[in-house]
């Protein structure tokens, strides 16, 4: 944990927008603290409460001093991707003045009003403030390769389709239910009932409705994302970034969307029901095909029948057909975006080793605790023993250290430690605070192989081998090498009080192990003088590649063994692999949910059309068959139009669904890098099949169901 203080101005105008459930105050007094509640949890802390005591170890100016705090506020941050064992825990203003770090190291925050073209704002703001060469402006937000543009339009494509398919079921559903009660309005009319009256009794009838459905879909929306939400992401690395919103406007514009839809719906049918004639209402069948439309040698084929049935009515046949390719596709379009979430690929990139072994404390920790010391001498050999058993490891790389004093002369180093601040800016080594007596660093090894290698790649001339293996030279580690340009070797103790000197051979450079140091310039032996030298030295950092075969046996082995102690951490590909697949799983649970509600929509869409559709045309059937038509005859006709629903959304789907899908592909490809698309074959022909079996089933289950009775009291009816 570190201790952290914002500006009020800070914390009100930019932190705080980035916490949820915030509790009490922020901290005034010297000896009051605010945590998040991932770091109370950490220190053992599960229901925090506002004036609590809470004991911390706080390291200032290098000495380690225990401090009683007294919390004064705790909230929940928004975090994705915590490091290991690290929150910034916020103290007061006057314990900062008491005990913090320099002015010329602290880090002042910016917002731009317009978070496009950064690097561009970056480098004129830098030319304005005229930074030094040990100041730097780094953005917080990495700026996408996307334009805001594309987000826009990906983004809306999507609500686009959820708006539609859900707007269409709202349609269909009033429209359906008017449409049965064409009949009873036509009585109504006959009885002297107006026109204005018709459309009131329709209007009020929606809207009654609606004051049910409304209210029944919104409290069941909230509870969904109040509790399921919650409860899956409990199991995944996002429980800390996502909070559910109980924003009055997300459900107040549901609401109003809903409603608006319901109202307009109920014009078209309301109009229709306050103009048609009284006789035609009640015998109202369904639309009629036109006389002279028909003219074909082939006018009682079934399929052709079914065909033309089909586009009796062009609008309920648009209708279903768009809702049906809309649910369709946005489900084939989640489920292939999230399966291109390629979260393996990410882990092979981010990670050179099957295992990645470091300290888990601090170099502060590490002086002021001889039993750390004591434990890590242990473990590092037990840790090598361990490797160098092990038939499994085709590659390992450990770079054992010990801590040395090297001996100080400001004009020497002076220049190093402003080269070494440059690359470093968030650990930087103030030069006032160095104590010539304790310029502290380390020396650590490293196999003579891998730096040959390593010079060659930086086409540096070759190193006398021999000598560094004898512990004549050091490789000290800069990228800067005239800064050494009056040092030519170095003398440091070790911990048992003998004095060394070494000869500088050459440089390393500063990103290949990023070895931050305390003050003086680490250095890189070899293994077997760092032995002479140091026989207790413990491992800094290991690093292991496994047999494919035995990977995930060997990864469990390690970890069961870092586990065991306390000095050292561990990140394996096994373990980041199981995290990617607990995390892409929860993803495809709740993208596989929303869409398989969307292809509900357009599906229930269908089975609500069809239904209503043979309802309607139950006089027209009984017609039919008692002139020669059979019940076998009927049943085909109506599979038939059912699949010809599904064949002529089958080709949309493959056209325009597929087309929106690499669409939003791209878009998220954009920010997602580690993204492959990979053809939906699976999920286009489950969705297929399914409609396919609904379409050719659905009319045969309703035909079935409503012709029980026998084909004279069906004529009755």
């Amino acid at each position: 944990m570190a201790l952290h203080w914002y500006s009020k101005d800070e914390w009100n105008g930019l932190r705080k927008e980035a916490i949820n459930n915030f509790t009490g105050k922020f901290p005034e007094k010297e000896n009051e603290l605010m945590a998040p509640l991932a770091a109370l949890k950490e220190l053992g802390i599960t229901q925090p409460k506002i004036g609590q005591k809470i004991s911390l170890p706080c390291q200032i100016d290098g000495k380690m001093y225990q401090k009683e705090f007294v919390l004064s506020g705790y909230y929940k941050e928004y975090v994705i991707a915590r490091v290991v064992d690290f929150s910034y825990v916020l103290v007061s203003k006057s314990f900062a003045d008491r005990y913090g770090t320099a002015v010329n190291s602290k880090t002042y925050s910016i917002k731009y009003k317009d978070s496009n073209n950064l690097g561009k704002q970056n480098k004129a703001l830098a030319k304005k403030l005229k930074l030094t060469e040990t100041q730097e402006i780094k953005t917080t937000l990495r700026e996408s390769s996307q334009s805001a543009t594309s987000v826009i339009i990906g983004v809306g494509m999507f609500l686009a389709i959820i708006l539609i398919s859900g707007g269409l079921l709202i349609y269909n559903v009033l429209y359906i239910s008017i449409a049965n009660d064409i009949r009873f309005y036509g009585l109504l009319k006959a009885l002297g009932t107006t026109k204005k009256q018709l459309r009131k009794i329709i209007f009020n009838q929606s809207l009654l409705l609606s004051a049910v459905g409304i209210p029944s879909g919104l409290i069941i929306g909230f509870a969904i994302s109040h509790v399921l939400i919650p409860v899956v992401m409990k199991a995944t690395n996002f429980s800390e970034a996502v909070v559910v919103s109980t924003r009055p406007l997300i459900y107040l514009g549901a609401g109003l969307f809903a409603l608006l839809v319901m109202l307009l719906s109920s014009i078209k049918p309301a109009n229709y029901a306050a103009r048609v004639s009284p006789v035609l209402a009640i015998n109202f069948t369904e639309s009629k095909v036109r006389k002279g439309d028909v003219r074909s040698r082939n006018g009682g084929k079934l399929y052709l029948m079914a065909w033309r049935n089909i586009f009796r009515d062009r609008k309920r046949a648009l209708v279903v057909i768009i809702s049906m390719t809309l649910g369709i596709t946005s489900f084939v379009a989640v489920n292939s975006i999230v399966k291109s979430m390629d979260f393996e690929k990410l882990v092979l990139s981010e990670m050179d080793y099957d295992i990645m072994i470091s300290p888990s404390y601090t170099q502060f920790e590490k002086d002021s605790s001889e039993s750390k010391m004591l434990e890590k001498q242990h473990v590092s050999q037990r840790l090598a023993q361990l490797a160098k058993e092990n038939d499994n490891i085709t590659s390992a790389k450990l770079y054992f250290s010990a801590p040395v004093s090297v001996t100080y002369d400001k004009q020497k180093f002076s220049n190093y430690i402003r080269s070494y601040n440059q690359f470093f800016k968030y650990s930087k080594i103030n030069e006032k605070q160095i104590d010539p007596n304790n310029f502290n660093g380390e020396v650590i090894s490293i196999d003579s192989d891998e730096l040959e290698k390593l010079l060659t790649k930086k086409d540096q001339k070759s190193f006398d081998k021999p000598a560094f293996e004898n512990g004549k030279i050091a490789f000290v580690q800069s990228d800067q090498p005239k800064d050494f340009a009056n040092v030519s070797d170095l003398q440091f103790t070790t911990s048992d009080k003998q004095r060394h000197q070494i000869k500088i051979g050459g440089f390393i450079p500063n990103d290949y192990l990023e070895f931050q140091t305390r003050g003086a310039p680490p250095m890189f032996v070899s293994k077997q003088y760092l032995d002479k030298i140091a026989p207790d030295a413990g491992i800094w950092n290991a690093y292991f590649n496994l047999k494919d075969k035995n990977a995930d046996r060997v990864s469990e082995q390690f970890q069961q063994f870092i586990d065991e102690q306390s000095v050292y951490k561990i990140m394996t590909k096994l373990e980041m692999k199981k995290r990617a697949v607990e995390e892409i799983s929860t993803m495809r649970m709740l993208g596989n949910t929303l869409a398989l509600i969307l292809a509900l929509i357009g599906l229930l869409n269908f089975v609500n059309i069809i239904t209503t559709s043979i309802l309607a045309r139950k006089q027209e059937l009984v017609t039919l068959e008692s002139i020669g038509m059979t019940r076998k005859q009927t049943n085909k006709v109506l599979m038939f139009e059912g699949g010809y629903y599904a064949l002529i959304v089958s080709g949309l789907v493959m056209t325009f669904g597929l087309g929106v899908t690499y669409i939003l592909f791209s878009i998220v490809k954009k920010s997602a890098t580690y993204a492959s698309f990979n053809f939906p074959i699976v999920e286009i022909g489950i969705s297929l099949i399914l409609m396919l079996a609904i379409c050719l089933l659905t009319p045969y289950l309703v035909m079935r169901s409503s012709s029980k009775n026998s084909l004279a009291e069906r004529i009755k009816e």
